[in-house]
């Protein structure tokens, strides 16, 4: 089958009715669905270079066909695979070792004097290798990076494999955020 005809059925799974369009807000999802992973950022300029002077709210089926094509044989936004994501996750790891660690202040002082020299009052905890606490992966994800929105990272943290009430498991989540097979 061709790349022309693949592509024309997914879109046709979306257009409106039989009039080679489709609504500008199902353009990421066809984009996803292609198996090509952007960035918000890029995804919004491949939907700007898609959308017509007739309309801002539909994408014609000739510009989608140009783009999407162009996007596919220049093997742009393509994804990582398990091992590479597991690799990124581990970065967030200190020493070296496929875990996060951890400092959580603890006054040993009592009576709040002034602090001594680095680290006192402080300890450092290690969690098991290839997890990360939900807390330190909401940090990350609201704040570092394409950010997203507390409630964004309050449901995708719902969806996390854990290895107890709090780690989350890097392997399993890295499997997860591969996405779906090549569109070729």
């Amino acid at each position: 089958m061709s790349l022309d005809k693949k592509l024309t059925e997914i879109f046709a799974f979306f257009q409106d009715k039989d009039k080679n369009v489709v609504n500008v807000k199902d353009i990421p999802t066809i984009i996803r669905t292609l198996g090509l992973v952007p960035t918000e950022a890029e995804m919004r300029k491949t939907v700007a270079a898609m959308v017509g002077e007739e309309s801002e709210d539909t994408v014609h089926l000739a510009a989608f066909l140009t783009i999407a094509k162009k996007l596919i044989l220049d093997r742009r936004f393509t994804s990582s695979n398990k091992d590479e994501l597991s690799r990124a996750l581990a970065v967030l790891a200190k020493e070296g070792k496929n875990h996060l660690a951890e400092f959580h202040p603890q006054s040993e002082a009592k009576g709040g004097g002034s602090g001594g020299g680095y680290g006192e009052g402080k300890r450092t905890v290690f969690h098991p290798a290839g997890s990360l606490t939900r807390d330190d992966l909401m940090r990350l994800i609201t704040l570092e990076g394409e950010k997203l929105s507390q409630e964004e990272a309050e449901e995708l943290i719902l969806t996390l494999p854990m290895k107890d009430s709090e780690l989350v498991d890097l392997d399993q989540y890295a499997a997860q955020l591969v996405p779906p097979p090549k569109f070729l």
